[in-house]
């Protein structure tokens, strides 16, 4: 008989068993390929997580720098993986910031926000944080294994279903080969997660070196300023001083006491005009926009360049014809460009050619047009490592003597506080080009006017309430205003002036701005109250809230003013000019 009747004979259901246990072997088999597959995937999905996380880590700094050089060259050091298909690092607005791909298309242009796996890729993404802040992502695509080689190792394990005696073996060899690489890369994701910890200790303190030295500069530039400010006034109040102690003299001739007197006028006006600089590099200076032709600016601006620059200095100017209108301080821009100019003037000790160019800038990022003036000189340049501080407060490239670190400072808040910017370029031996952008105005230019020939003031008639919490100060404003021929009566804080006003009838009121309880400009709202045709006129030596949202059309006198000017803005509001714009000391 036969061996496979025999078997058929003992065992009749073998050929059922046999189906049974091909399925059992098929199902077996069908679940290491899935568990294979599967491990592999979570394999590769760790591994470029992981990766994600360092690179992550890398590029912080470089991100948070704005840097695209050092992210660029922190992504292409992952090209040696050849199953990395495409890496990039994103802003916090999602755009790219650096990156690479293998084939076209690979690397989203813009990340919107966490990717899919799809097909045969792995996906990563990952923030970018500094501290608590998170500003960017980082996004891998990986590609799993090649089909052909799926397709090989399966046809393997299908294989070896037929061969049933090995079956168990190799289902055993492969889970001990499994394990043995799931405690591999166990140990390889610790390893790099150690690395990670150890590299974000080192970007901690490195972030903690570069605050120190940032609060370094900031201690450094105060110093520098409050140097600059002690110098100076130091400077002016000798002149002061030493004036006023002369004039304390018996018997001093009078053409002594003229000139000490002069002396005193001429010394506190370069010190109001110092206050003036340091405001406007702190974008604190109250300004008084108008809608300027920067082209019809320049031109009037031609003659006063050639006297002040002096005839060794050519002064070319090459102005576009289609400039759109600005909104700035007319006088505060004429006085940003002489800044640059004497600066361009100091520069070219033998002489040489000052170029004034305008043009159409760059679009701005919100949207809005701008114009350039660019001021360009022919001098001996500066030094690269100089060219960020020069619009720092009392910082000068100049001989000492020659310059107070002020004038670019000037330009500086200039143009921030007028909604513009200012650059500067410079190569040694070839001259500097400083480039002041401006926005647009939407509203037309106001032709130039020459100034009115200024009138005699010979002070004026009325009762006026002044109100200021400074004894001396007030006390002083009264004698002026006494001097030029007014009744006045003086109060030192907002609700004594309402108790007075209430009962009392004043053809002005002169109040300061900044006192305690209630400022000037609150006091004005609630005098309109009271009297709504009562003009206000305001003094301030410096004022946050004017700077801000200015005064509400009412004119204003900034300390220190001179007597001249106090009578001339008086006249103008009690003759009905209540809009007088602000108005300084001469």
């Amino acid at each position: 008989m036969r061996p496979l009747t025999r078997l058929a004979q003992r065992w009749p259901n073998v050929p059922m068993a046999a189906g049974v246990i091909a399925m059992l072997l098929l199902a077996a088999g069908l679940a290491v390929i899935f568990d294979n597959e599967s491990g592999y995937r979570q394999q590769k999905i760790s591994e470029i997580q992981v990766q994600a996380d360092i690179l992550a880590a890398s590029v912080s700094a470089a991100l948070d720098f704005g840097d695209a050089v050092a992210g660029q060259e922190a992504v292409d050091a992952l090209r040696v993986n050849p199953q990395l298909m495409a890496a990039g690092v994103y802003g916090a607005d999602g755009q790219i910031f650096a990156g690479y791909e293998r084939a076209a298309g690979r690397l989203p242009k813009r990340l919107a926000g966490a990717p899919a796996d799809a097909g045969n890729t792995v996906d990563a993404m990952v923030p970018v944080t500094v501290g608590t802040e998170r500003i960017g992502s980082v996004y891998l695509s990986a590609v799993r294994e090649p089909l052909s080689r799926r397709i090989t190792r399966y046809s393997v394990i299908g294989a070896l279903i037929i061969m049933a005696a090995l079956v168990v073996i190799v289902l055993g060899l492969a889970h001990t080969a499994l394990r043995r690489a799931n405690l591999e890369l166990e140990s390889r994701a610790k390893a790099l997660s150690d690395a990670y910890a150890e590299l974000q200790v080192q970007v901690d303190e490195r972030a903690r070196a570069e605050e120190q030295l940032r609060q370094a500069q900031k201690m450094q530039a105060l110093g520098q300023l409050t140097g600059g400010i002690a110098h100076d006034f130091n400077n002016l109040l000798t002149v002061i001083q030493g004036s006023a102690d002369i004039l304390r003299r018996p018997g001093l001739a009078e053409e002594k006491r003229v000139r000490f007197a002069e002396a005193i006028v001429e010394t506190a006006s370069r010190a109001a005009a110092l206050t003036s600089q340091l405001l406007a590099f702190a974008r604190r200076q109250p300004l008084k926009p108008e809608v300027i032709d920067l082209n019809a600016k320049i031109r009037g601006m031609t003659n006063l360049l050639d006297r002040t620059l002096g005839e060794r200095v050519r002064v070319v100017t090459e102005l576009s014809e289609t400039l759109c209108a600005i909104e700035a301080d007319p006088a505060q821009l004429e006085s940003a460009l002489l800044n640059v100019a004497v600066n361009a003037r100091d520069a070219m000790a033998d002489g040489g050619t000052l170029t004034i160019r305008t043009g159409n800038a760059e679009p701005r990022e919100d949207g809005r047009t701008a114009v350039y003036v660019a001021v360009a000189d022919s001098g001996t340049g500066i030094d690269p490592d100089l060219l960020e501080r020069v619009f720092e407060p009392f910082f000068t490239t100049k001989s000492v003597g020659r310059g107070t670190g002020l004038g670019l400072s000037q330009v500086y808040g200039f143009a921030a506080q007028s909604g513009g910017e200012v650059k500067m370029t410079s190569a040694l031996g070839e001259g500097t080009v400083v480039t002041i952008i401006l926005p647009c105005s939407d509203r037309e230019a106001t032709p130039v006017t020459l100034p009115a020939a200024a009138n005699a003031r010979r002070g004026g008639t009325g009762r006026l309430l002044v109100v200021d919490d400074n004894e001396d100060v007030g006390a002083f404003a009264e004698a002026l205003l006494l001097e030029l021929g007014y009744q006045v009566v003086r109060v030192n804080n907002g609700e004594a002036a309402l108790e007075r006003a209430a009962t009392e009838k004043f053809d002005a009121v002169f109040t300061d701005v900044v006192m305690p309880e209630m400022t000037g400009i609150e006091l004005a709202e609630r005098l309109k109250a009271l009297a709504p045709n009562m003009p206000v006129v305001l003094t301030t030596g410096y004022s946050d809230e004017i700077s801000r949202s200015g005064a509400g059309g009412r004119p204003v006198v900034f300390k220190p003013y001179r007597l001249d000017t106090l009578a001339q803005v008086l006249e103008d509001v009690l003759a009905g000019n209540g809009e007088a714009g602000p108005s300084t000391a001469a």
